[in-house]
């Protein structure tokens, strides 16, 4: 339906005007005006797609009208009717951008075949608006996708390949390297950004004062790019986003009754330093429960390890005497790894006691051999007695593993092996239902970040990728050989929102689901 303004000082030519409209069905609702000036006060404050107008007129003639009309809405359509004839009104309505002239009195025929042709334009003009349109929508929706995916290649250290300038560009990502970037990563326990995406999105875009970019990497966890810019007068933008990140949780828990952990990442110049802070912030991630804060700073490991109480302390030395009693010498080493790992660079641990702890162990372990091999216990202590840094005393632990335990074993080697297999085969079976790192590490009697850190460590990937890796494949087997609805899918694989299944979808397979069903899982 478009929308005619009628102009006319005689009230029964706009009436009959109308009249004809109506009878006729012409796709057009009518407001009406009775003098130029009252015409131009309604097209100033309304759409009006035509102004059919006389030309003689009180105040303000039609062409006066036109003119001004023409000032406010460049494109309207306008048609003239007149009882006057003469050459010079056609003339100069002609120059103004008038569509057509008719003359008074006005013949129906003649009438309808102008308004048909009117019509065609206005339908013609309607249809390229939303082709545009359209293409628009088409464009920055190809545009956004582009710089998630481009982001999602850069955090994972994908290898640029030649067109990573023009990819770069085509994102809008070009101009991040005049500014100072941070990464805030933001992690929850439970399913939670599939379902809230949209909201946390929204929060983040209206309190963020800086520019920002925001990347969902799994269910779990999500990633916040800050680009500030180099005239900032804040002088520590870190501890700025600290504070900044204390808000979103808080936001978290009173919104969504959700505890979160978020880590502020160091500053970066380039796209490309992304990946190595984005894997030590995955890596600090891992520790979360040893930590009091619930928002930390990548630059400051030690406050990250500060927090390892005496019952997480308790906890973890049982754990390695009780694989060192087994003689599981494989797990033994993942335990002892992660005991380090846990008291690196912390300022609650004193150098002796970390050389006291570990002579500890030592004894241990030589005391549960058959024969007690007094030149390892003697090399061993000697070493650990000269290490200078908790780096040096994980070295001389691993290597005592390497040169003389670890080919001790024989039966027991696969133990580790066999924890990862189980928790592979629990995910393999369950991967429809609400999986978390939780609930994997009581089917399999581990703590949550003990078994994060053994799975990474022994299959080179997080427990989390690897759920989701599961539920993609499956996905795409039941699109390649079932009709089963996206939505069911989606619901079948574990995800509780199928628009963020989409997004997932395409995030790992580069197409949507329903692209790669009708095909292009061929291609």
């Amino acid at each position: 339906m478009y929308h005619i303004l009628v102009v006319d000082d005689q009230q029964a030519e706009i009436d009959a005007i109308e009249w004809l409209i109506h009878k006729h069905a012409l796709p057009f609702s009518v407001a009406q005006a009775n003098n130029g000036e009252e015409a131009l006060e309604y097209i100033r404050g309304h759409h009006v797609d035509l102004l059919f107008t006389d030309i003689r007129m009180p105040f303000m003639d039609g062409l006066e009208l036109i003119k001004q009309a023409k000032v406010v809405v460049p494109d309207l359509k306008v048609l003239i009717y007149s009882a006057y004839g003469e050459f010079e009104y056609a003339q100069k309505a002609i120059q103004l951008g008038t569509v057509n002239y008719m003359l008074k009195p006005i013949d129906v025929k003649e009438f309808l075949k102008v308004f048909h042709s009117i019509i065609a334009i206005l339908e013609d003009e309607r249809l390229q608006r939303e082709k545009d349109e359209r293409l628009i929508k088409g464009f920055h929706k190809g545009v956004a996708y582009e710089k998630e995916k481009l982001l999602f290649d850069l955090l994972q250290g994908r290898e640029r390949d030649v067109h990573y300038e023009e990819r770069a560009a085509f994102a809008g990502l070009s101009h991040l390297a005049n500014k100072r970037m941070y990464m805030m990563m933001i992690g929850l326990v439970d399913h939670f950004f599939d379902l809230h995406h949209t909201a946390v999105f929204e929060f983040l875009q209206s309190t963020c004062k800086h520019e920002m970019l925001f990347l969902n990497m799994n269910e779990y966890q999500s990633i916040m790019l800050v680009a500030i810019d180099p005239a900032s007068t804040i002088s520590d933008n870190q501890q700025e986003l600290m504070a900044y990140g204390d808000g979103v949780r808080e936001w978290l828990e009173i919104r969504f009754d959700r505890r979160s952990f978020i880590i502020v990442g160091s500053p970066i110049n380039t796209l490309e330093g992304l990946h190595d802070e984005f894997v030590q912030m995955e890596e600090l991630m891992n520790f979360r429960f040893f930590m009091d804060n619930s928002v930390v700073c990548s630059k400051e490991d030690a406050s990250i390890y500060d927090h390892v109480d005496d019952e997480s302390l308790e906890l973890m030395l049982k754990d390695i005497y009780t694989s060192i009693a087994r003689k599981e010498y494989r797990t033994l080493e993942h335990r002892i790894e992660f005991l380090i790992a846990s008291m690196r660079n912390s300022k609650r641990f004193s150098s002796m006691y970390a050389k006291l702890l570990f002579t500890e162990i030592m004894k241990r372990i030589v005391d549960s051999q058959d024969k007690k091999n007094v030149l390892l216990l003697k090399d061993g202590l000697e070493r650990i007695a000269l290490c200078n840094s908790i780096s040096e005393l994980r070295q001389v632990i691993l290597s005592v593993f390497q040169e003389h335990l670890l080919r001790i074993e024989t039966a027991t080697d696969d133990q580790c092996r066999k924890v990862i297999e189980d928790v592979q085969t629990l995910i393999q079976m369950e991967y429809g239902s609400d999986l978390g790192v939780e609930y994997l590490a009581k089917r399999v009697f581990l703590s949550p970040s003990y078994l994060s850190f053994l799975f990474k460590k022994s299959t080179g990937q997080s427990l989390v990728k690897y759920i989701t890796a599961v539920r993609m494949e499956r996905a795409k087997e039941l699109l390649r050989d079932s009709t089963i609805k996206v939505v069911d899918i989606a619901s079948t694989v574990g995800f509780a929102n199928t628009s963020y299944f989409n997004l997932m979808f395409k995030q790992y397979n580069g197409l949507t689901p329903v692209q790669y069903r009708e095909g292009g899982n061929r291609s």
